[in-house]
Parts: C-alpha cells; structure tokens; sequence
C-alpha cells in the first residue's frame, strides 16, 4: 500500500482526519446532552413559578408563603419551594448550581436514587448536601468531604444520580441553611416553586390562574410549563449549539479535502506503476478498489483516533456546559459514534470516487509512458 511510502503525508493527512471527526463528535454530544435535558417525563405537567420581569434565577426573590396559596389552586398536585444560588448566569463551562429545598417534599419529588452516602444523614444535618454524580465526578468531590464556594460550606454526605440529566449537576441542600448562607441572606424567600399538576389538569390553565393570583401582589410571578422553561433558560447554549453544527459541517469539508489530496498525490506518483498493475492483469475495477481502499482506510484510521480521543475526553472529563442554573451534559452514546465513524467512511469514499475512477480508466500505454 502506498500509505506507507509517505509516512509523513499519512500520518498527517490521519491526523487532520482525527481532529475534524473529534470536533465533530463534541458539537453533537452537545446536542444529544440537550435533547436528553428536554426529554423529561414530568416536563408536560410541571410548571416553574419565578418572579415576573427576572433577569436570572438569582433576581428573582418570592415569599415562601406563596406556597400555601399556589397549592389551593384547582389541579395543583404538589408545590416544592425551591432557594437558587449559582456562580454565573450566563453560559459557562464551570457551572456551580446550589439548590435548597424542603428535604422529605425534595426527595419525594424529585426523581433522585442516593448511590453513595446516606439519605438519611441528609434529613438530619442542616449543613448537609447531596451532590449530583455528574458533578462529584466533574470536581472530584466525595462523600464526607466539605465543599466550599463562596459563602456556602457544606458537607458531602451522599452523591446521587438521576433520570434527568440536569439535576445531575446539581448540589441540593436544606432550605433554610442556602437562605442564611448565600451571598444574599432573605430568610423566608425563594428562588422559584416547582409545581406538579394533576393528571388531566390542563397546565395552561393552572398557570394563568397563579399568576393572576399574584398579579398585583408586590412579587407578581411568572409561571411557565417546564420545558418552556428549559429552552428559556438555553437559548445561549442552543445558540452554541448552531454554530458549533456550522464547524461540524466545516469539518466534513476538511475531511473531504485532506483524503481527496492524499489520494490524488499518491496516484499522481503511481501512474506508471498503475499500467504495470493493468498490463499484468489487474482489471479496472481491481485498480480502482485498490485507490478506494486506500481513502477508505485514511478515513478509518483518522475516525478511529478522532472519535476514541473525543469520547475518552468527555468520559474522563465529564464535561458539561450551563446557563441560568441549567446544566447540560455532553452526551456520548453507541449511535453518535456510528455517526462519526459514517461521516468519515462517507467522506472517504467520496474523496476516493474520482481518483479511482481516474485510475481506473487511464490508458495502459498513457501510463507506461508517463
């Protein structure tokens, strides 16, 4: 095979290849990370109540004892206070979101399973925390450690995972101990109240009738279903998301490129060694295969480095990306590394038909005498 006479071009050519396909497999786990963020059972029946005219979760300041009126609203199933306290609101790659809450209503409520450490140590420790293992494993955090940011300190006494792939970011703490120890002590507000309507209970309906129970209260709010929510709250990251799909499709270009211009060199160099091959009785089909399978195997093997060092990084990163207390997590799974894998071979293939073909059809005596 050629490849190896020009090990320099190769491996360079392999290289290319293997950061296009890397890039390309960030932007789309991305993409699944936000698909998966959207996909939530619950999302259709709840509601998230904010103060009206917020800027981000941490402007937005509600009495708690809107809890008890929102919970006499007709079809309101439960009602969870919920305190917010993060280190930036906008788009950022080292997202810290503390989430307080009443402790038996928050782990009733949310769909959280505690894999390490103990529930109940939780229940019974004002400073305790429970840590999402996508974040204890992002920061290195552990149970019976502390974790301190800013102004709030607490203890580690269980890691927990979840069906929603946002919580799984979080640091959930009891309600009153983030109201005392945030930045901004309001002793007796929250951030927001998570509601779950009851079956058949239209979500719309119930929304307008919170809000205009509070319209003219001094916090009016603003209720929103959950997945209305979510896409408020990442539309930076699905504009990320769009431009980062733009650098993908650059990438197919460049991998295009780079098999298509190794290729036409190593058969540029080879013409007089291709009528060889004919006058001896290879047919134009066997010449043609024997260029396809060398842009084929350039795509491969630059697929290969690109997509293994892609997922090997986010799996040992666990990197994630969030925005407005929203965390999204960058998604591999079995189907998108068939896509890096197709989009290479894909490319390769395209880049090797004409150049094959060329090859294929050149004239015996052309080629001898070239």
């Amino acid at each position: 095979m050629n490849l190896k006479r020009r090990k320099g071009r190769t491996a360079l050519t392999i290289l290319g290849v293997a950061c296009a396909l890397a890039l390309l497999v960030l932007v789309e786990s991305l993409g699944t990370g936000m698909a998966e963020a959207m996909d939530s059972t619950d999302a259709a029946r709840t509601l998230v109540v904010f103060r009206k005219n917020r800027y981000c979760p941490q402007t937005s300041f509600l009495p708690e004892s809107y809890t008890r009126h929102i919970e006499g609203v007709e079809g309101v199933d439960t009602v969870l206070p919920v305190k917010v306290y993060l280190n930036n609101c906008r788009a950022s790659l080292d997202l810290v979101t503390f989430q307080g809450a009443p402790v038996e209503e928050m782990l009733a409520q949310r769909s959280i399973e505690v894999i390490d450490g103990d529930a109940a140590a939780f229940e019974a420790q004002k400073d305790a925390a429970l840590v999402g293992q996508q974040f204890a494993a992002r920061k290195g955090v552990r149970v019976g450690q502390r974790f301190r940011f800013g102004d709030i300190d607490v203890s580690v006494v269980g890691i927990f995972r979840s069906d929603e792939s946002t919580q799984e970011s979080l640091i959930l703490t009891h309600l009153e101990y983030l109201q005392r120890a945030g930045p901004i002590s309001r002793l007796g507000t929250v951030t927001q109240f998570e509601v779950l309507t009851s079956e058949g209970a239209e979500p719309g309906r119930v929304a307008s009738e919170i809000d205009e129970i509070f319209a003219t209260a001094e916090e009016p709010t603003d209720t929103r279903p959950r997945v209305a929510y979510l896409e408020s709250a990442t539309r930076d990251l699905r504009e990320i998301l769009r431009f980062g799909r733009y650098l993908a499709l650059a990438c197919v270009v460049v991998v295009l490129s780079l098999v298509a211009n190794t290729v036409l060199m190593s058969v540029q160099e080879r013409v007089r060694e291709m009528g060889v091959l004919r006058a001896i009785g290879f047919r134009e089909v066997h010449v043609g295969a024997l260029v396809m399978g060398e842009a084929l195997a350039l795509a491969f093997f630059g697929a290969l480095i690109g997509v293994g060092s892609a997922v090997a990084l986010l799996h040992t990163t666990k990197l994630t990306i969030g925005s407005e207390g929203v965390s999204i997590g960058f998604v591999v799974t079995p189907s998108l590394v068939l896509l890096g894998f197709g989009v290479a071979l894909g490319a390769g293939a395209i880049a090797g038909l004409l150049p094959a073909v060329r090859s294929a059809r050149a004239g015996i005596v052309d080629s001898l005498g070239a």
